[in-house]
């Protein structure tokens, strides 16, 4: 390649600097606009050292090169690492001492133990001294308590008389010397010292220890209560010892370590070097700054080699990707670096024009490392969700509804429709390619929907909103996005998807995040609704005090937490609680305030609610408490939006933009604050105002008219005739009437009814515990009683025993011009009559949020449990959880009917409404449960 002018001028700049100062430091940063990072001093004599013989083929072979360049891990000598060989407790301490960066003091204190030498004779090498400073230093950080110490320090009484013969033995070498009775002594302490080292500290080391170890030294937190998921499945957690339970699934939860399989941890088993090597890639980067070690990331953009006085020196010049650029200037041998490229360990000479390189700073702007990592420039497409203009982040959704957290330098390509815009010009639900290195973005291109080169026409499905439903009915939804308002119409060719599974237009919640996709850049016509799934649905809601702002990791530590349930506050098992904070939605009364606001907010309590995104808690809104806390369970007799007030149980309250509704497990407006509905609020009374804080609005009854024209009907009835894809319902008894369940009340319908069965009914006789073909009723003149392999059920349809019978039956009514369409999607049988003389038993209904699915005895645990009362016609809160059988019961989920091997299916806070009776002794009998999830 012909070298350009500017290559020229640095030369010549560069030639005329040596020229002038030939003695000096070869300080190119005094004539070049950027600053000048030079080789690390005996640099090539480290690159020597490191180039271990024993590490090709092996698994961490990276790994182990990059911890030894970086001069955390040395090899065992002879140019050998022994990667499979045990770690010790001394090499481990050793290597976490070395990354918190206090290698100097260990020394330091190593060398002030140092015994007075006894005449020529050397017993402790440096390695012993400096040894007994690194476990000094490593008390001192609290990396090891000196519980641990003691354990490893105790020897049996066998193994003290081994180390004393051994000592004795040793001291007979010296016994025809003139050596003084001190100097005996001397000798005997530093050799039992040593054989104690070797027996206690040279021992190798477990994975629980090295665990706890490396927690400490990263300063984690240890994880306790619900947050403890990962080591929960573990079968040998009974092994761990029990103080280092919550510093392992620290560990784990911060991807240092794992399991050594899916259902074991090993937490007794050793570790190797070469182990150590990896996890130490890993937490390294945390440790930079107490080494005093700077990493930078950038390009090589040019290369130039010079002489001077018979040395080679050559330039990189690299373009970070903090958009800043500096050189890196090396003597071949002398001020250079080791450097892993392309799977192998060089010197600086085997970078080139266009690496991207990883490097490494020391406090004397020294480069001591470089990697070029072989990490592809990938392309994520997707939606934009928010930008951090403060510290340059993008948080954006693909299309495959996954959320990545992008870092945004300077030096990236921002645009959209092909023109440059700055990061605040990327705007929320916009349409977003971005090309991405290393979680960084270089190349950020948005897309506007409005083309007016395609007069209309776009590719179909290209055109999209994002938003939250405001409001939804079957002919138009409205959804809030970017802060406005905008309504858009269905049609009867509309899809729904939902976890790219085609839904209902019911399952559709105010609350819900929205994908609205268009064939036509006009029309207000909407293709598809793409819902998000259950990953933003709220978890719960916190109260508690700030214990920490982690700005940088986007975190927040909370302490004395209560959360929020029916009505009251509950205490949280954990002392401490730690949430992501990646979004916007953080309010002190009604105004916004940032992450960086929360900083100075230490002790102050918050409201927060709570979702689990992909497994991790996250803030979905946040609110500074202001007042003493007040609770309130009514109905809303009256709301004015003007004002931001509403009257419930004659008392008022204020609402303002961040207090906290919640409906159906989703974070709702408060224009979605309605007359007539039953509410709970935690409110805060500030001088004499109460001010909403959380509004808890009660969910949508499963048994409503729903906005596609559907609703679910349950009756209780007999059978008094099968036709073809048809069934009537009959009376139950002679003065009873079948019956229907209204407002949640049982209700006599006159006459009978005849409603309609598909080959998709579920019907099941709950005496046999059996489900039954569909086409056993639907005609029975085609059916082979052959062919039924149950002798009693064979048996029943035979003598068409069914007849006359009891049974649940779950009708789907849809409102189509005026008519009803009646279809039965389950129906259960109860053969044995649970009435008597006209009077039903005891049956009730309930609802609540599935908190347990156990398969192997066939039951749901639920919590937030409410009962119907018939006599006040209204819930009523039970305080405890409920485990319904299900033997006996017939299960739909979103109007799908469940079997009881699919009862998987059943999410944790699925809202259930259950039909059951009290008619049996060993507990809740359900018949009926509808799960909308």
């Amino acid at each position: 390649m012909k070298p350009s002018k500017k290559t020229y001028i640095l030369i010549l700049t560069l030639l005329l600097l040596l020229q002038l100062f030939p003695h000096q430091v070869f300080a190119i940063d005094t004539l070049s606009p950027y600053p000048a990072y030079e080789g690390l001093q005996d640099g090539g004599a480290l690159y020597q050292t490191i180039r271990f013989t024993d590490i090709d083929g092996h698994w961490a072979r990276a790994a182990i090169q990059e911890t030894a360049a970086l001069s955390l891990m040395s090899g065992t000598g002879n140019q050998r690492f022994q990667p499979n060989q045990p770690l010790t407790h001394l090499q481990a301490l050793t290597i976490l001492v070395k990354a918190l960066g206090q290698e100097e003091e260990a020394r330091r204190l190593g060398e002030m133990q140092t015994p007075p030498t006894v005449r020529d004779i050397v017993v402790l090498s440096a390695a012993d001294n400096w040894g007994q400073g690194y476990l000094q230093v490593a008390l001192q950080n609290n990396i090891v308590t000196p519980q641990e110490m003691n354990q490893i320090l105790n020897l049996t009484p066998v193994q003290m008389d081994n180390l004393q013969q051994q000592v004795s033995e040793r001291m007979e070498a010296f016994e025809d010397g003139e050596l003084t009775p001190a100097e005996i002594t001397n000798l005997q302490n530093q050799i039992r010292n040593q054989l104690e080292t070797n027996a206690t500290w040279n021992r190798p080391i477990s994975r629980q220890q090295m665990a706890a170890w490396i927690a400490r030294a990263l300063d984690l937190e240890g994880i306790y209560g619900a947050n403890m998921v990962n080591v929960q499945r573990f079968t040998d957690m009974n092994q761990m010892d029990t103080e280092k339970i919550p510093l392992i699934e620290a560990i784990i939860q911060n991807g240092i370590m794992s399991g050594t399989s899916n259902t074991t941890f090993a937490p007794r088993q050793t570790l190797t070097r070469g182990q150590m090597a990896q996890m130490m890639t890993k937490v390294q980067e945390e440790l930079l700054e107490e080494r005093g070690l700077t990493k930078k990331e950038g390009e090589i953009v040019t290369t130039e080699n010079i002489q001077h006085q018979g040395v080679t020196k050559r330039v990189l010049t690299i373009k970070n990707d903090d958009n800043s650029n500096n050189l890196i200037v090396v003597e071949a041998s002398n001020k250079d670096f080791p450097v892993r490229k392309n799977g192998n360990l060089s010197l600086s000479n085997a970078l080139s024009r266009g690496d991207w390189i990883r490097y490494y700073i020391n406090e004397g702007n020294e480069v001591i490392y470089a990697a070029v990592d072989d990490v592809p420039i990938r392309e994520i497409e997707g939606f934009v969700e928010t930008t951090d203009i403060e510290n340059r982040q993008l948080v954006m959704t693909d299309f495959q509804n996954r959320r990545h957290i992008l870092e945004v330098p300077s030096s990236a390509k921002i645009q959209v429709n092909g023109r440059s815009v700055p990061l605040d010009g990327l705007l929320y639900g916009m349409e977003i390619k971005a090309s991405v290195h290393n979680n960084r973005a270089s190349s950020l291109q948005g897309y506007l929907e409005e083309d007016p080169d395609r007069h209309g026409y776009i590719p179909p499905g290209t055109r999209v909103k994002v938003g939250d439903v405001l409001f939804i009915d079957s002919d138009t939804v409205e959804i809030r996005s970017a802060g406005n308002r905008e309504r858009y119409r269905i049609n009867t060719g509309t899809r729904i998807l939902r976890n790219e599974r085609p839904s209902q237009l019911f399952e559709v919640k105010v609350g819900d995040r929205v994908m609205l996709f268009f064939n036509d850049i006009y029309s207000p016509d909407i293709a598809t609704i793409r819902v998000e799934d259950h990953e933003r649905h709220i978890d719960g809601v916190y109260r508690g005090q700030i214990e920490q702002v982690d700005q940088r990791n986007r975190e927040i530590i909370l302490r004395n937490v209560s959360t929020y349930q029916q009505g009251r506050w509950v205490r949280h098992p954990q002392d401490q609680v730690k949430l992501r904070a990646e979004g916007d939605l953080l309010y002190e009364g009604g105004e916004k305030i940032t992450l960086r606001d929360l900083t100075s907010r230490r002790d102050q309590e918050v409201y927060i609610a709570l979702e689990n995104s992909y497994g991790v808690p996250r803030v979905a809104k946040l609110l500074m408490k202001q007042g003493s806390t007040v609770a309130y369970d009514s109905t809303i007799t009256d709301i004015q939006f003007g004002t931001s007030r509403m009257i419930v149980d004659n008392v008022g309250f204020n609402f303002h933009p961040g207090t906290i509704v919640i409906k159906d497990n989703r974070l709702v407006d408060m224009l979605n604050l309605d007359l007539r509905q039953t509410v709970n609020i935690a409110a805060d009374l500030l001088r004499g105002t109460r001010n909403a804080s959380v509004i808890s609005i009660e969910g949508t009854s499963m048994l409503d008219d729903r906005i596609d024209g559907t609703r679910l009907a349950i009756y209780r009835g007999t059978i008094q005739d099968i036709h073809q894809y048809g069934i009537t319902l009959g009376r139950l008894a002679y003065r009873l009437d079948y019956l229907r369940l209204e407002d949640n009340r049982w209700v006599e319908m006159s006459g009978s009814r005849r409603v309609t069965l598909t080959e998709d009914t579920y019907i099941y006789d709950s005496q046999l515990e059996l489900e039954i073909e569909a086409s056993y009723f639907i005609d029975t003149r085609f059916i082979d009683p052959e062919d039924i392999e149950d002798d009693e059920l064979r048996r029943r349809i035979t003598d068409r025993f069914y007849l006359n019978k009891g049974a649940y039956f779950v009708v789907k009514e849809t409102h189509v011009d005026g008519e009803v369409y009646e279809e039965v999607l389950a129906l259960n049988l109860t053969p044995v009559s649970i009435h008597e003389g006209g009077r039903l038993h005891i049956e009730h209904s309930a609802i609540g949020s599935i908190s347990e699915v156990d398969m192997d005895n066939e039951t749901i645990t639920l919590n937030n449990v409410r009962h119907w009362n018939s006599l006040n016609n209204r819930w009523e809160t039970v305080p405890r959880g409920e485990t319904i059988n299900t033997d006996k019961a017939v299960i739909l989920l979103n109007d799908t009917p469940v079997g009881k091997e699919e009862l998987h299916r059943l999410r944790r806070n699925a809202q259930a409404y259950v039909v059951k009776s009290k008619n049996v002794s060993t507990g809740d009998d359900a018949y009926v449960i509808i799960v909308e999830q």
